[in-house]
């Protein structure tokens, strides 16, 4: 029922159309529309969170290069060796007044300094000499340390993070015990279990060499600070990357220093609105950057919310990796970001596939209009009214249509009127063939009594003697019915029907012989004719009677196009293929020489009138002339491309109004008696 309606109805059939392409546009459109929105959007965020981590890095090795600057500055104005050689730790009371007390120092230089937790006195062996935070507690070995070991070793200021255990930081600091008892310390059992020890801490460590007046190493001067239970990093990190920002009342962004698996420093806030200290990352997380040491970027859970996280390895001295250091943004900005443009695109190609219905269901409307006016024209136009033409309209979407249409009525009538000339023109050139066939029955007629004149007069002209008056009227005699007798044999030799036998042929004999049929005739007088023929060509194997009607066509629409006079120049050479001398070659002449590696070249130029580049393309097409009417058929040049072409030639033309014509013809090349004379000679221009 479907197809019998819609078959009976286009305008419901190009309505239909219309709406399944432009909804599936629409879907296809949404489809892609909401992959991209989602793919940038969740790319953006990850771009971002990646620049979040680099940032975060950048302040947490900050901290540690301020810490190491600031160990430095402390060694370089506290005389340590003078207390190292004197064995007086008194001198160095006034340590004490840059731990950790709540107030922080100035390095003197106006920079402001960390707070240090831990700062201590070693000899060059290690052994501890003075403890800032625990003067009661020295002469025990720090060698276990390896930033201290390094230090000693190297003679140069290190710094790194490390694990030091719960008991060694508390003998350098015993007000540190408070912040340890949240020193969480995970291995992967306690990952998987969630079991939790208190044995290590996360130090951030620097040991500065100390040299006297001599150059001679004495010690060094070490400091550190806790991160466990310290928030200045992840709080500077916050602070410097997200500044407090906020989205539904929720921190856009956090950061976390993790020890091993562990927060031990974060702003991540619980429910309870505690920092989610002693919380263990996911074991993911923990496998890819822990164990594997590469950095992981991607979504993740965080105590009661999404975020888009990464998080980098934290390195020793030793490039051992002894935790982890976070960043993340709030996921839910962005998945709103996404929805809200997901809807947004939604809405607009909605909208937009309404308005396309719309357009669609008027321009069927149109468009079945206009094919009724058109079924109407080519009714009209099948009675054979010609003239008629579409009448315009203001409202017509279709003007250019019409224009077209129009102009094929046009067309069609001039080509009626093309087709009515033609046939005359052929009636005519049915009579011209008729006529010369008779004239070639009277030529033959003729040919014997110029014979019987010519024998008579040269008899005569043998018996008159040398002194007779007579005897040069009677040469005159003879040479003139000499001249008729080769005029009317060439007039015979060109009517007789070809033969088709291909022979051997000498092309500047068959051209001088063209030449010499028309060169005498009324067309060419006034016209100058120059021939440049080159010596020693080899043969073409081609029907010298079909060879002979191409260049006779070409000299008469040469002199046709000189009626006030001119100059025809006729010309061949021999192209071959020879590498040194290709360049020189024209684009028509290497084309030719693909089919044939020595092709004779003939040029037939005139200074006429010339022809148009827009007739150009058209020339050798059948029944296509540029002549007057009634003085051409249009066949001559279409017959002579088609036999040139039955010869594996080729025909080039090149015209310019008003300076005149240039026809090529290309024929390979036959009858080598020694092919290596033509490879080898340097006057020869070869392509």
């Amino acid at each position: 029922m479907l197809r019998d309606i819609f078959k009976e109805h286009l305008q419901k059939r190009l309505i239909l159309g219309f709406l399944v392409a432009t909804c599936l546009t629409g879907v296809v459109a949404t489809f892609v529309g909401i992959k991209i929105i989602s793919r940038n959007t969740m790319d953006e965020a990850q771009r971002r969170v990646q620049q979040d981590i680099h940032t975060a890095r950048l302040i947490y090795e900050n901290n540690r290069e301020r810490l190491a600057f600031q160990v430095r500055c402390i060694a370089l104005r506290s005389h340590l060796d003078d207390a190292i050689s004197s064995g007086d730790m008194f001198a160095l009371e006034e340590l004490k007044g840059l731990m950790c007390t709540g107030a922080e120092v100035n390095d003197g230089q106006g920079t402001e300094c960390m707070c240090l937790d831990m700062l201590f006195l070693v000899d060059s062996e290690g052994t501890v000499l003075y403890r800032a935070t625990n003067p009661a507690v020295r002469g025990d070995t720090v060698l276990w340390d390896p930033v201290i070991w390094e230090c000693l070793d190297k003679k140069t200021p290190q710094s790194s993070t490390e694990l030091i255990s719960s008991k060694r930081i508390e003998m350098e600091n015993p007000l540190l015990s408070e912040r340890l008892e949240i020193a969480i310390v995970e291995t992967p059992r306690s990952i998987e279990t969630g079991e939790k020890q208190l044995s290590e801490g996360m130090v951030l460590r620097a040991a500065y060499p100390i040299f006297d007046a001599h150059g001679d190493f004495r010690g060094a001067l070490v400091g550190g600070v806790l991160l466990n239970g310290d928030y200045a990093i992840v709080d500077k990190i916050k602070e410097t990357v997200y500044r407090d920002e906020k989205y539904k009342d929720l921190d856009m962004g956090f950061a976390t220093i993790f020890q091993g698996g562990v927060r031990i420093s974060t702003n991540v806030i619980t429910k309870d609105s505690e920092r989610a200290i002693g919380t263990i990352v996911s074991r993911e997380v923990y496998k890819k950057v822990v164990e594997e040491g590469k950095d992981w970027v991607g979504r993740a859970f965080v105590v009661n919310d999404w975020y888009l996280s990464s998080y980098v390895p934290i390195y020793g001295i030793d490039n051992s990796i002894i935790g982890m250091l976070y960043v993340g943004i709030l996921e839910a900005k962005y998945r709103d970001m996404k929805l809200y443009a997901m809807w947004v695109f939604l809405g607009i190609t909605t909208i937009g596939m309404i308005v396309a219905f719309i357009i669609s269901f008027r321009m069927g409307h149109t468009i079945i209009e206009r094919i009724r006016i058109l079924k109407q024209a080519t009714e009209t136009i099948g009675t054979g009214d010609l003239d008629y033409q579409l009448p315009g309209s203001k409202s017509s979407d279709f003007g250019v249509l019409d224009e077209a249409f129009n102009d094929m009525v046009r067309s069609l009538k001039d080509r009626d009127d093309r087709l009515k000339k033609t046939l005359q023109q052929l009636t005519q050139t049915e009579r011209l063939i008729s006529l010369g066939q008779i004239a070639a029955g009277v030529a033959h007629e003729m040919n014997n009594p110029l014979g019987g004149i010519l024998l008579y007069s040269n008899l005569v002209l043998e018996e008159l003697p040398e002194d007779s008056p007579a005897r040069e009227n009677m040469k005159k005699i003879a040479y003139q019915t000499n001249r008729c007798k080769e005029i009317v044999q060439n007039l015979l030799d060109f009517a007789r029907t070809p033969s088709g036998e291909m022979v051997l042929l000498d092309i500047n004999d068959l051209l001088m012989t063209s030449l010499s049929l028309v060169k005498d005739q009324s067309m060419f007088h006034g016209i100058e004719i120059e021939t440049a023929f080159a010596e020693d060509l080899p043969k073409v194997n081609g029907d010298q009677s079909r060879l002979e009607q191409v260049f006779l066509n070409l000299f008469i629409n040469a002199s046709d196009s000189m009626t006030e006079g001119g100059k025809l120049t006729v010309a061949t050479k021999l192209i071959s293929r020879f590498p040194s001398n290709a360049s020189e070659s024209t684009e028509m002449e290497k084309i030719c020489l693909l089919a044939s590696p020595h092709t004779i070249k003939i040029t037939i130029s005139d200074t006429g009138r010339g022809i148009d580049k827009a007739y150009l393309a058209h020339i050798f097409e059948p029944f296509f002339t540029t002549k007057d009417p009634g003085q051409g058929t249009g066949l001559g040049l279409s017959i002579a491309y088609g036999i040139v072409s039955k010869h594996d030639g080729f025909v080039d033309v090149e015209s310019e109004l008003g300076r005149g014509t240039t026809f090529s013809i290309f024929l390979p090349a036959k009858g080598f008696d020694n092919p290596e004379q033509y490879e080898t000679r340097e006057d020869i221009k070869v392509g």
